[in-house]
């Protein structure tokens, strides 16, 4: 009887040791086999990240960063781990490793940080500028989140609202620059500077334009912004602009500083022409030449450092048009698709020729759509808008992988609050579709604006 019960305490034990012993073989196991793989930023903000990643045995983790090592102790297929102290719209890159992972085998994770608290600030369009119902120009700034769907109406209000200004961002602001003002029923060349800091929700007056600049091409480059073509006067045939760059130091004292000087070579003497900037050059096309109105289609690139053209032919646009919204499509690195195609997109316009007046007293609106991908030889066309539309707006939502047109006039002063948007990860081979949500005023000839490109 003994005998049996002995035997029966060694089978009771024995299970229990082995495992015990299982157990711990397989927590030494995965430490030494597991790897970090699917890494990602689960919350971001401008002063903190939390990372995650997961490893393929559960396993220990951790992060290597500029500040120093972050470990996470608990063993786990699964971690997140948050990086704090961090410095607003700054680049990191962290290495993610699981167990007794090797530093160079793990999992490279880069990013950057938000510019503030308020993302639909920074990944949201502005809407700014432009003529309203009544002919005159429109003050409110309109946002649109596309994430959300959502519009933030009169955000703000420009100071002084004009037409054909210079709209652009440069740095995180906004510099409405030039234009026409309307001063007792007259339009009137204006020099006026005015920037907005949308986080800071401020306006501020920078140094006039050392002369009228109206329906011009605008760009920043580097610390600089820079102005070419257009006209010094509300008279286009009296106040053409040939070879003359302007080109403004933001940062010099307290109000900036304007230069101006001749170009090493021949720029385009044309009105209303669309253009924008892509890796330090101001790509620019089509337009009404200053003394005859006639619409063009040739395109031309200024080099700002080198102060030229480009030295390569850029292709022409399939129709002459003037008035037309142009963008460059510059999707970064840090974005959910950062490898779909860079482009000069150039949509709608007036394809009328002989009006020197501004604004245009006749138009003939366009819904044509051309997209240059930087290397190929040739515009290429784009599927067409559901309607012809003079100086549309067009912006890029990144996030969501769209292109949206806003507005637009469908004849002469009869302007629209529709927005219509495309998949900007296969632009050629989509269609436009009408969105749900109109603008909150109608509006044309004004500019659509991402802060943070």
């Amino acid at each position: 009887m003994r005998r049996i019960y002995s035997i029966f305490l060694i089978l009771s034990i024995t299970p229990q040791l082995y495992f015990c012993n299982t157990s711990g073989l397989s927590e030494i196991l995965g430490e030494e086999s597991s790897r970090a793989e699917f890494a990602f930023v689960a919350k971001l903000g401008p002063n903190s990240a939390v990372l995650s990643w997961n490893c393929s045995h559960p396993a220990k983790g951790t992060m290597y960063t500029s500040d120093g090592i972050l470990p996470s102790a608990h063993l786990s297929k699964t971690h997140f781990l948050e990086w704090k102290n961090l410095n607003s719209n700054t680049s990191y890159k962290v290495i993610l490793t699981c167990g007794s992972q090797k530093i160079e085998e793990g999992s490279i994770l880069e990013f950057t940080t938000w510019i503030s608290n308020d993302p639909p600030k920074t990944r949201g369009i502005w809407i700014l500028g432009g003529i309203g119902n009544d002919g005159l120009p429109i003050k409110e700034v309109d946002l649109f989140d596309p994430v959300t769907d959502s519009w933030y109406s009169s955000i703000t209000n420009i100071p002084s609202p004009r037409i054909f200004a210079s709209i652009l961002h440069h740095k995180n602001k906004i510099y409405v620059i030039g234009g026409m003002e309307n001063i007792s029923g007259t339009y009137v060349s204006s020099s006026k500077v005015e920037v907005y800091d949308p986080y800071a929700d401020l306006w501020e007056t920078k140094s006039s334009l050392p002369s009228g600049s109206i329906g011009a091409v605008a760009g920043s480059v580097g610390d600089e912004i820079y102005i070419l073509s257009g006209s010094n006067s509300t008279d286009m045939t009296n106040g053409p602009v040939f070879n003359t760059i302007l080109k403004f130091y933001p940062e010099l004292g307290i109000s900036g500083q304007w230069i101006s000087f001749s170009s090493a070579s021949t720029i385009f003497s044309r009105v209303d022409m669309s253009g924008c900037a892509i890796n330090g050059v101001i790509f620019y096309t089509g337009g009404r030449t200053y003394n005859s109105g006639s619409a063009n289609s040739s395109t031309d690139g200024f080099a700002a450092s080198a102060n030229t053209t480009t030295s390569f032919s850029e292709p022409s646009l399939g129709e002459s048009k003037h008035g037309a919204a142009g963008v460059c499509i510059l999707p970064s690195s840090q974005d959910p698709f950062p490898a779909d195609g860079v482009y000069f997109a150039v949509v709608g316009g007036s394809t009328g020729s002989g009006n020197v007046f501004q604004p245009a007293t006749s138009i003939i609106p366009t819904n044509r759509t051309e997209f240059y991908q930087l290397g190929s030889g040739s515009f290429s066309l784009g599927p067409s808008l559901p309607a012809s539309l003079y100086f549309p707006a067009v912006q890029t939502s990144y996030e969501t992988r769209k292109i949206f047109s806003f507005g637009g006039a469908s004849s002469i002063n009869i302007p629209e609050n529709t927005v219509y948007s495309l998949d900007s990860g296969n632009p050629l081979g989509s269609a436009w579709t009408t969105h749900s949500l109109s603008m909150p005023r109608r509006r044309y000839a004004h500019k659509a604006v991402r802060i943070d490109r």
